[in-house]
């Protein structure tokens, strides 16, 4: 081959190799790609993209802000009045708390320094309705637990969940496994949940219930506010479901004429939390199904306005809906409170729940 030649065929070759980067896409840019192929499949439902890497960094107020509706809790209600040392605050992690003193347990409850729970049962509109009355000295009682990270798809039972995490009285979360592609923003004890590719976008039709660290819940209705929220506040973000709908909103009921899932108008096991005053909750399980009646959510949300929620919101229903009070003896429990009562239980990937802050060494 000609020397001439072979000068052109290098060059030409150098040019190609150059020039591959902008023709052929990494693995990882063809995975983003993909994703966004599948991001396609349920568009309607898709908002807009969170910064996850100043999400839970205290940042200078949002670029551009806009209305929106949201809650703001009433600082002239009645604070708890239980008091506990700064030095018995649980830590802002998946760490376990203290183990709850097996002599405060009541037939219905349990009380402590710390904390207090009174469960009841009551009827309305034909349904039976199961009511845990929470309040606690610290904010950071109120916790998340999951079966195996906020990276897993793995699930468990509640009563397991609960047993391993010491809680005092626990709830289903919103199952944030179930139908992952269909699920945003999710995060617990401050730690995103990034197993699925879509976690970092906003819903346009679901709603999102926000807990900080003063324990107080924010809802944003369709994601209406959320990105501003996140941008002032994300270092003040423990828990956050986007689930719904948001039941009740400054002491009232917010409009359920828009559309949702889970049969809005039906009645169905239900379950719900929501925030009555500071560091003071109730957590309700609905039953139905079989001889049960059930609620529809506009039913759900007037109970959790007569029990004096300033805040409410729904959770996972159906099978999910579960709440359980161990007692001193795992394998028995006080009380176990099903939604669904003649189906099989339910493994659960997430859990909320209520713990002591009362260290044993420190029991009195």
């Amino acid at each position: 081959m000609k020397l001439p030649v072979r000068i052109i065929l290098i060059a030409l070759c150098a040019v190609i190799i150059a020039g591959m980067p902008f023709f052929i896409s990494s693995p990882s840019l063809l995975h983003e790609a993909a994703e966004e192929w599948q991001d396609n499949g349920d568009g309607d439902d898709e908002g807009i993209a969170l910064d996850f890497g100043k999400i839970f960094l205290s940042s200078a107020a949002a670029e551009e802000e806009f209305f929106f509706e949201s809650s703001e809790m009433d600082i002239n209600d009645d604070p708890s009045t239980l008091t506990v040392p700064d030095a018995w605050a649980l830590p802002w992690d998946f760490s376990v708390p203290p183990v709850p003193d097996p002599d405060r347990f009541t037939e219905n409850g349990y009380e402590d320094q710390s904390i207090r729970v009174r469960i009841e049962t009551i009827e309305k509109f034909g349904a039976t309705v199961h009511v845990a009355h929470v309040e606690i000295a610290h904010a950071s009682q109120l916790r998340t637990a999951t079966r195996d990270g906020v990276k897993s798809i793995r699930t468990d039972h509640l009563d397991k969940i609960a047993a391993t995490n010491n809680a005092v009285i626990a709830m289903n979360g919103d199952l944030f496994v179930e139908v992952p592609e269909k699920k945003r923003f999710e995060v617990r004890m401050t730690q995103v949940v990034t197993y699925s590719y879509k976690r970092n976008r906003t819903s346009k039709v679901k709603d999102t219930l926000i807990i900080d660290k003063n324990g107080d819940f924010h809802l944003f209705i369709q994601s209406q506010g959320l990105e501003s929220y996140v941008k002032e506040n994300g270092g003040e973000i423990v828990n956050a479901f986007t689930f719904g709908p948001a039941l009740v909103i400054d002491g009232e009921i917010l409009s359920l004429k828009r559309e949702y899932e889970w049969n809005p108008k039906g009645h169905e096991p239900r379950s719900a939390i929501g925030q009555t005053g500071p560091l003071s909750y109730v957590m309700v399980i609905v039953e139905g199904k079989g001889s049960e009646r059930g609620v529809s959510h506009a039913e759900l949300a007037e109970i959790m306005l007569e029990l004096g929620c300033k805040q409410a919101f729904n959770l996972d229903g159906g099978n999910t809906a579960e709440m359980i009070l161990i007692g001193s003896d795992a394998e028995n429990p006080l009380m176990h409170l099903k939604g669904n009562k003649v189906a099989n239980l339910r493994s659960h990937s997430d859990i909320i729940y209520f713990a002591t802050a009362v260290p044993e060494e420190e029991r009195q």
